[in-house]
């Protein structure tokens, strides 16, 4: 028996339109070698406690990692944090919440969203620029330039009428200069990267949906947007009673977290597009032997891996996705558990010891890549 059926169906750009069904019967589980130079090791320096990381994003120069308590930024260069962003309040620069956040590298400015509001920092400063007011609520956002923004968004379009989908969104007024993808927010989740090696200028992000989930490419030089890729899964998950009434009750505040249901499958985040592979992760739900799997889409092979460190309680998986590695922002919170003194490998023996040694418990970084 496999540890679970997963049913894709892909449509691949350079597949002149054909469909193709492959049945994926067996997860390759493939162990984390410390002697490969892919992995790193990469211990956050703080000198004071940190949030415990709740969403993470990677530039070429700053990592940013938002706290659990949805207040405070991390801004973190190489392997220390060298600002923060903590502003809430109700006054001039604050906010009370960060609902999302996107950095520029041309401008040096960390964009974030928060109170109804478009707030502008100085990046590494923090210094504040400027705010806007935003009538849209936002799930995803990168930039696209000074100008405009990319955003999976949802606003009223009239009293009754709700437009959900991918926008470009004015970074000077907040608004929505034009809407790019359609799609149906009660099936509908979305994971957004910036920039990524080999998308020819472009921001890949993901959509999942009830019966299908696709990777799809804006393209920055000709405003245009291209499904690269898309699948589904025979476990499904499902809308549950609770978000439907949470949906009715409020269309444009609700946690999706409460769309999952036991025993199901969801995906396709973090994805990531370069010349020779494209690959999406999925997330088992209530599988103690694999709870996450990258798909791997390869010279037309379909691969679908599990990745272990043999001898601990910890199965990588990316909080983000950095110039092609996938980054695992590991709290340090709770000690290592070693489920296998026997198996323990020398990454995971290193591993345990940086994250229970690390300085008021703050996070531990895994580099590594599918291959």
């Amino acid at each position: 028996m496999s540890f679970f059926q997963l049913l894709i169906v892909y449509v691949f750009a350079n597949c002149s339109g054909q469909g193709y069904t492959v049945d994926v019967d067996n997860v390759e589980l493939k162990e984390l070698n410390y002697n490969n130079p892919e992995i790193k090791i990469v211990p956050i320096k703080c000198s004071f406690p940190m949030d415990e990381p709740y969403r993470s994003k990677g530039y070429d120069d700053y990592i940013f990692i938002l706290g659990m308590s949805w207040k405070t930024i991390y801004c973190v260069q190489n392997d220390t944090v060298v600002s923060v962003l903590d502003a809430s309040g109700r006054g001039h620069g604050e906010y009370s919440y960060i609902s999302n956040f996107a950095y520029s590298p041309q401008e040096h400015i960390l964009y974030v969203q928060g109170n109804g509001k478009l707030l502008r920092y100085s990046v590494p400063s923090m210094t504040f620029i400027n705010s806007v007011d935003m009538d849209i609520t936002a799930t995803g956002m990168e930039v696209l330039n000074p100008e405009e923004l990319l955003m999976e968004c949802s606003f009223y379009e009239s009293e009754k009428e709700i437009y959900r989908g991918i926008c470009i969104v004015s970074s000077q007024t907040g608004r929505v200069l034009h809407k790019c993808y359609d799609f149906d927010f009660m099936n509908t989740q979305m994971f957004m990267t910036h920039d990524m090696a080999g998308s020819n200028g472009g921001i890949i992000f993901s959509l999942n949906n009830l019966d299908r989930n696709s990777i799809i490419r804006y393209n920055i030089d000709e405003n245009s947007i291209e499904e690269l890729f898309s699948f589904s899964f025979n476990k499904k998950w499902k809308v549950s009673r609770r978000l439907v009434r949470l949906a009715k009750k409020d269309p444009l505040l609700f946690s999706r977290d409460d769309s999952y249901t036991e025993n199901q499958c969801r995906g396709c985040h973090y994805p990531y597009v370069d010349d020779s592979e494209l690959v999406v992760w999925c997330f088992p739900m209530e599988n103690d032997e694999v709870r996450s799997v990258a798909v791997i889409y390869k010279d037309g092979e379909l691969i679908r891996r599990s990745f272990k460190i043999p001898g601990i309680d910890i199965d990588p998986s990316p909080s983000f996705i950095q110039n092609g590695y996938c980054v695992d922002v590991i709290t340090s919170s709770d000690e290592v558990t070693i489920t296998d003194p026997e198996k323990l490998s020398p990454l995971g023996k290193e591993l345990s010891r940086v994250i229970n040694d690390q300085s008021y418990n703050n996070p531990v970084m895994l580099f590594f890549t599918v291959n």
